[in-house]
């Protein structure tokens, strides 16, 4: 005699995990017409009695153990957030909608929903679905800002543009509105006047979330760096970001896992977390070939710099877009003060979907 294969399709399952979950479908009076509910056209059976003619007290049927009981819990847990996650989009809440639906991609994993997806990601930036690959919790914490060409041209041994007694430096200060940074990071980039240059070789960074904030909260990076976002909390985080060049949603993943993004664009990003409203971090995509990050008070530096006419820019997380100067650089020392806007909003970014947060 064959065996027998039994294919069950992925909305067979779903529909068996909802109704493992849900109450009666469909109901019937049973023939004593009292109008008790009982599953389809069936009847009510006697009651079972016992030796002395009570009824008998009917046991809870055990639960099962094992894989199959642990599957069958997740399919019964993901069924009821799919059912919360409709209810929601139905009402107008899409961020909820869409939390509730990621929650149940989590526990049955996001080809058994695939299907479904769309309606739940329409007017969010594209879901990045890579897999995501182990970290190790136990790495460094992050510094709160980084970014330097400089550095990272010592760090690789590239030689000084110039021989050392041509070599200029430029020390500066960015004011914010015409005040002191106070707190505020910011961003300097220098690029010859000619407008010709060799691009940057491409780095690796991190951002991580880690206490509920994101470290950096600041980068600055070549165009084509890639940035990985590894979870250190215990908490599940929802990293995105709706930049025109830049938009994408890495979805919810737990502790000790991470998700990668290349930035192929110039221009600055604004992360945020679907989840925590609080959290917020800038990304700044550079062409120049020379950059730095302001420390919290505006301070800048650039010790290597070929004598000659360059145009600076100049941005803070509190600008909406950067201000250009021109600016010569002679052998020696050279000092300057650039003045930005803090014209941003202020506040929570609204959710990926653009509604507001308080």
């Amino acid at each position: 005699m064959r065996a027998m294969t039994i294919r069950i399709s992925t909305a067979g399952i779903l529909a068996l995990a909802a109704l493992a979950c849900s109450g009666p479908s469909r109901t019937a009076k049973n023939d004593s017409g009292n109008g008790e509910a009982c599953f389809y056209d069936c009847k009510k059976p006697a009651a079972k009695t016992d030796d002395g003619g009570k009824p008998a007290t009917p046991s809870s049927a055990a639960p099962v153990k094992g894989p199959v009981g642990e599957k069958a819990a997740l399919l019964r847990e993901a069924a009821e957030q799919l059912e919360k996650a409709q209810r929601a989009l139905d009402n107008g809440n899409k961020n909820l909608a869409d939390q509730l639906f990621s929650t149940a991609e989590v526990l049955v994993g996001p080809e058994l929903l695939a299907s479904v997806a769309g309606q739940f990601r329409e007017g969010a930036p594209p879901r990045v679905t890579t897999p995501t690959v182990k970290v190790d919790t136990a790495a460094a914490k992050q510094p709160r800002v980084v970014g330097n060409s400089e550095a990272d041209d010592e760090a690789a041994k590239v030689p000084p543009p110039v021989p050392k007694p041509q070599i200029g430096t430029l020390t500066g200060v960015m004011q914010v509105d015409g005040k002191g940074a106070n707190g505020t990071y910011g961003l300097v980039t220098l690029e010859p006047a000619s407008g010709k240059w060799a691009p940057r070789t491409p780095k690796r960074v991190v951002i991580e979330q880690r206490g509920r904030e994101f470290l950096p909260s600041l980068v600055a990076v070549s165009v084509g760096s890639t940035i990985s976002f590894p979870n250190f909390d215990t908490v599940f985080h929802n990293v995105f970001s709706t930049s025109s060049f830049a938009p994408f949603d890495l979805g919810l993943y737990k502790a000790g896992e991470a998700r990668e993004y290349t930035f192929t664009k110039e221009g600055f990003v604004r992360l945020g977390c679907n989840l925590h409203a609080n959290m917020s971090a800038y990304i700044a995509v550079v062409s120049a070939p020379a950059y730095v990050t302001t420390d919290e008070q505006g301070a800048f530096s650039f010790a290597r710099l070929a004598p000659g006419k360059y145009k600076l820019k100049a941005w803070s997380v509190r600008s909406k877009a950067p201000i250009t100067q021109d600016i010569t650089i002679k052998a020696g020392a050279n000092s300057v003060t650039v003045g930005v806007t803090g014209d941003a909003p202020a506040g929570p970014q609204p959710d990926k979907f653009g509604g507001k947060r308080g």
